[in-house]
C-alpha cells in the first residue's frame, strides 16, 4: 500500500492514496481546480508507482521547483510546486509518514481562487473568494522576497567598510556581464552613515527602487537597478538577481480617453513569463491604443500596468529598457545591410565605452538566434518580407529586452511567410521573453499562449487560450467571429466575457495609482556629440549603399549648373552704356537663385519623413533631438555646400559682378550667397519633411514652395513697399540670397532703379552695393535657415510619446461615455 500524500492550498488541503491519478488544472474536470489564467486545464498529473510519488508536467504554461522549470519531480519530501511560472499558484506536497504535521504556511496568489471540484466553495462568488485569497496573502510568510519569486537569487557579496564597485569591467568587485552596464558604472559606499549606492556617471543610469540616482542611502530591502541586474540590501550583505524575462507581466483596469470619449474601457489581463499572446479586433477596436498603453507610448488615463508587480508607468525610467518595440513599419534603413543597418543600432544603444568587439559579438549572437547569419550582408531591401521583419525584431533584441510588442508584423505576408514569423516568436517566448503581437491574422493563433479579442470602443471580449476562443463566442470560424464583433453591442460581448468563468481580474491586490510623470525622463546613452557623429556616419552610409542616389546627387549640380547659360545674358550682370537697363541680368540671377533653392530643398525635403518610424522607436531608447536634427544639418551642409560650389562655378564662370563688395573675389561672394541660399532651402525643406505625415505629399509642396520663393526673392516682382508681401518675403531664403548677389553686383545701378526720370522703379535698399549689406543679406538668410532648423524641432516634438496625466474625476467621464 503507496504512502498517502498531503496536497495543501491556499485556503484547503486534501490527502490521495494514489489508487488512480491525481489531476490539478483550471478545468472543471480536473480533481484540484485552480481558477487562475496561468494554470492550464490539465496542468499536473500526480501518480503513485512502486509506492513513490511523482508529479508530472503535462501543461502548456509549465510548472516550476525552486525556480526551475520541470517536467516531472518525484515526491519525497516536502516539494513546492509554481504553476505556470515562478510567481504562480503554489501547492505543496508531502507524503504522509506518521503523524500528520501541522499545516505549512504558504505564499498563496492573490488573484488565484483554490477550490475543490464539487464543494460549495466553487460556485461561491468569485469576488468573495478573491477577497479571501487577499486576506490569506497578507498574513503568509514564508520569508520569500518578490525579487525571489520573480527572478531566483544568483550571487551573494558580503560588504565590507569602503567602496565596491560595480560594472561591466573585469577589474570591479562586482562584475556586470550586461552591455547595458558602463565599464565602472557605480559604487557602493559603506561607513558609519550606513550604506551608499553612488553612480559614476554611468550612460544608462543607476536606479534605486525605480528611481534614477546620483547618490543616495540604501536602507534593508531597497533594490538597486543596473541594467539588467538588480541587487537587494539583505543585513550586510548584496544579494544579486537577474531579470531574465520570465516574469509576470500584467494590465489592470486600463482606460483611454481622448478628450472627453473614452476609447478603451476596463481591459485586464495577466501574462506569465515565456507568453505569447495575440490581439485581435476589427478596426476601431483600440489594438494600437492598447499596444501605446502597455509600451508606456501612450500611456493609459487609468489604470495600471505591471511588470513583475512593478508599476511600469511610475518605475518608466528603469523598465523602459525592458521593452522592445516593432511598429507595423520597417525600423532599418533599407539600403544597409543587415549587419550594417545593426551596428549602427548597437552604437547608439549601448554605452560609449562598449568596444567595436563587443558589439559586433553582440550582433552576431542576435544574428544566430534568428536564423540571419547567411543574410547578414545582403542589403535590408533584398530581404524577404519575413526576413525584413525579422531584422526589425533582431534590432529591438540587441538590448535583451524581455517584452517585445509587435504591431502587425505579418502584415502584407504571404501564409508561408506569416508561418515562419509567428513561428519566431513562439521560439523568442519559450526562449525567455514575453511577447505581445496585435495581428489581423488568424492563421497561426494555435501557437500562441492566449488570444485578447477586442470589441468595438476597446472592450474586452474574450481572453484566455486560443482553443476556446471559438467555443466562448459561439462561432465556428474566425471570419464568422470578425463579423460578430462588428455586428454586435461591445457592451454586452463585454459584459458576456465579465460573468464568464475566463475572466479574472489581473490582481486583487494593486498597488495604489501613483501619478505618471509630466514628461518622459531622459535615457540617453551617449554624449550629445557621439549621438550625432554616429548618426552623421549612418547617414552618409545610407547615401553611399544607394549607388543611384548617390550617381544624382553627385550629377545634380552639374545638370543645374547648365541653366544659368542657357539663358540669353550677353552682358552679363554689368550695366549697360547710355542708361539703358540691363535686363537680362535680373532673369540670370533669377534662374541662380531658382536652381539654389531647388538644389537645397530637393536634398532634404524627404529626410525626416521616410524615417519617421525609425526616428520615433530611437527616440523612445534615449535618441535626443538635438542629435537627430544635428547630424541632419552636419550631412546636409557638407553636400549641399559642395554642390552650390561646383553648380556655381559652372554657371556663373565669366558671369560674375564686375567689382566686389565685401570679399577680395567677386565669385566668392556669389558661391556664398549660392551656398546660403541652398542651405536655408535645405533647412526649410526639412522643417516641410517633418510636418508632412507622407513622402507622396513631399513632391508637390517642393514645386510650390520653389515657385513662393521665386515670387518672393525680389527679382520678377517689385517688393519694396509693397505692404504685406515685403514682409513674408522676410521669410524666404531666396529673397535674401538674391539680394546679396544683387548688393555685390550693383543691381540697383545695373537695372536703373532709382529716382531718375526714366527710372523702372524705386531703389531696393537689400540691393545697395556696400559691404555692410551685402554681410546683413547673408546673415539674415543663415538666419532664416535657423529659424527652419527650430520650426522642425517643434514639429518633430510632435512626434514625441505622448504622455498623459490621470485623470482625477475618472467616474464623471465614465458616465459621459456611457451617455
Amino acid at each position: 500500500m503507496s504512502t498517502p500524500l498531503r496536497i495543501v492550498s491556499s485556503i484547503g488541503e486534501v490527502i490521495i492514496t494514489g489508487d488512480r491519478p491525481f489531476v490539478v488544472g483550471r478545468g472543471k474536470g480536473s480533481d484540484l481546480v485552480l481558477l487562475d489564467r496561468q494554470v492550464s486545464r490539465r496542468h499536473v498529473e500526480i501518480t503513485c508507482t512502486d509506492s513513490e510519488w511523482t508529479a508530472k508536467d503535462v501543461s502548456s504554461y509549465g510548472t516550476w521547483v525552486d525556480g526551475e522549470r520541470v517536467q516531472q519531480v518525484a515526491v519525497r519530501g516536502e516539494v513546492r510546486l509554481r504553476l505556470g511560472a515562478l510567481d504562480g499558484p503554489e501547492l505543496m506536497m508531502l507524503p504522509v509518514v506518521a503523524d500528520i504535521p501541522k499545516q505549512p504556511e504558504l505564499d498563496p496568489r492573490s488573484e488565484m481562487s483554490t477550490v475543490w471540484r464539487g464543494s460549495p466553495e466553487y460556485e461561491r462568488d468569485r469576488q468573495a473568494v478573491a477577497a479571501a485569497a487577499t486576506a490569506t496573502a497578507t498574513t503568509a510568510a514564508n520569508g520569500i522576497t518578490r525579487l525571489e519569486r520573480e527572478h531566483g537569487r544568483r550571487n551573494t557579496y558580503p560588504l565590507r567598510r569602503g567602496t565596491m564597485s560595480i560594472g561591466r569591467s573585469r577589474d570591479n568587485d562586482i562584475v556586470v556581464a550586461d552591455l547595458l552596464a558602463s565599464r565602472r558604472h557605480a559604487e557602493i559606499f559603506v561607513g558609519q552613515s550606513g550604506v551608499h549606492v553612488v553612480d559614476l556617471d554611468s550612460a544608462n543610469g543607476t536606479f534605486l527602487n525605480g528611481r534614477k540616482i546620483s547618490r543616495e542611502a540604501v536602507a534593508q530591502r531597497d533594490i538597486i537597478a543596473v541594467g539588467h541586474h538588480l541587487f537587494q540590501l539583505e543585513g550586510d550583505t548584496l544579494v544579486e538577481y537577474l531579470d531574465s524575462g520570465d516574469v509576470t507581466f500584467e494590465a489592470d483596469g486600463l482606460n483611454v480617453f481622448v478628450k472627453d470619449m473614452q476609447i478603451m474601457h476596463d481591459v485586464s489581463f495577466r501574462l506569465p513569463g515565456r507568453a505569447l499572446l495575440a490581439v485581435i479586433g476589427p478596426s476601431g477596436s483600440g489594438k494600437s491604443t492598447l499596444l501605446n498603453a502597455l509600451t508606456g507610448f501612450r500611456p493609459a488615463d487609468d489604470g495600471s500596468v505591471r511588470y513583475a508587480g512593478r508599476d511600469m508607468y511610475a518605475e518608466y525610467s528603469e523598465l523602459r529598457r525592458r521593452i522592445g518595440h516593432v511598429p507595423q513599419d520597417d525600423l532599418l534603413h533599407t539600403t544597409l545591410t543587415v549587419r550594417k543597418a545593426l551596428e549602427y543600432g548597437a552604437r547608439l544603444r549601448f554605452p560609449p565605452d562598449t568596444t567595436k568587439d563587443e558589439r559586433r559579438e553582440r550582433v552576431d549572437e542576435v544574428l544566430r538566434e534568428l536564423g540571419l547569419e547567411q543574410r547578414a550582408d545582403v542589403a535590408v531591401q533584398n530581404l524577404s518580407g519575413g526576413q525584413r521583419k525579422r531584422t526589425s525584431v533582431a534590432l529591438e533584441l540587441l538590448t535583451r529586452p524581455t517584452l517585445l510588442f509587435l504591431d502587425e508584423p505579418t502584415s502584407g505576408l504571404d501564409p508561408g511567410m506569416d508561418q515562419n514569423v509567428m513561428g519566431a516568436l513562439r521560439t523568442l517566448a519559450d526562449g525567455g521573453r514575453t511577447i505581445v503581437v496585435v495581428t489581423h491574422s488568424v492563421a497561426q493563433l494555435d501557437i500562441c499562449d492566449y488570444i485578447l479579442v477586442l470589441a468595438k470602443g476597446g472592450r474586452t471580449a474574450y481572453f484566455g487560450p486560443p482553443k476556446s476562443a471559438l467555443t466562448f463566442l459561439g462561432k465556428k470560424s474566425w471570419p464568422d467571429v470578425f463579423q460578430m464583433l462588428e455586428g454586435a453591442s461591445p457592451i454586452e460581448l463585454a459584459g458576456r466575457f465579465r460573468d464568464s468563468e475566463y475572466f479574472v481580474p489581473a490582481s486583487v491586490t494593486a498597488p495604489p495609482a501613483r501619478p505618471i510623470p509630466a514628461a518622459l525622463p531622459s535615457a540617453r546613452q551617449q554624449s550629445l556629440f557621439s549621438q550625432i557623429a554616429t548618426l552623421s556616419r549612418r547617414q552618409l552610409s545610407v547615401i553611399t549603399s544607394d549607388r543611384s542616389y548617390l550617381w544624382l546627387i553627385v550629377a545634380f549640380p552639374f545638370l543645374l549648373g547648365i541653366l544659368p547659360r542657357v539663358g540669353p545674358a550677353p552682358h552679363r550682370l554689368d550695366p549697360l552704356p547710355n542708361g539703358i537697363p540691363n535686363v537680362d541680368a535680373q532673369m540670370l540671377l533669377l534662374v541662380v537663385v531658382l536652381c539654389a533653392c531647388f538644389m537645397g530643398m530637393a536634398n532634404s525635403i524627404r529626410e525626416i519623413v521616410k524615417e519617421k518610424a525609425i526616428y520615433r522607436r530611437e527616440r523612445a531608447i534615449g535618441l535626443s533631438i538635438t542629435a537627430y536634427l544635428g547630424s541632419k544639418v552636419v550631412v546636409l551642409v557638407i553636400i549641399t555646400t559642395l554642390q552650390s560650389i561646383v553648380f556655381t562655378m559652372i554657371g556663373m564662370t565669366n558671369r560674375t559682378p564686375r567689382q566686389a563688395v565685401a570679399l577680395s573675389v567677386p565669385m566668392l561672394e556669389v558661391i556664398l550667397a549660392v551656398t546660403m541660399i541652398s542651405i536655408s532651402s535645405a533647412m526649410l525643406g526639412l522643417a516641410i519633411s517633418a510636418w508632412v505625415d507622407n513622402a507622396d505629399k513631399t513632391m508637390p509642396l517642393l514645386v510650390m514652395t520653389t515657385m513662393s520663393q521665386v515670387v518672393f526673392s525680389g527679382g520678377l516682382v517689385p517688393l519694396e513697399r509693397k505692404l504685406g508681401l515685403q514682409q513674408i518675403s522676410y521669410l524666404m531664403p531666396a529673397r535674401w540670397g538674391y539680394a546679396a548677389i544683387a548688393s555685390s553686383a550693383d543691381l540697383n545701378d545695373v537695372v536703373k532703379l532709382g529716382d531718375a526720370p526714366f527710372s523702372r522703379g524705386p531703389v531696393d535698399p537689400l540691393w545697395v552695393h556696400a559691404g555692410h549689406v551685402y554681410v546683413t543679406d547673408i546673415v539674415a538668410g543663415v538666419g532664416v535657415g535657423c529659424l527652419a532648423v527650430g520650426a522642425c524641432a517643434l514639429l518633430l516634438r510632435r512626434l514625441d510619446p505622448k504622455v498623459s496625466t490621470r485623470r482625477s474625476s475618472l467616474t464623471s467621464r465614465r458616465k459621459t461615455s456611457s451617455s
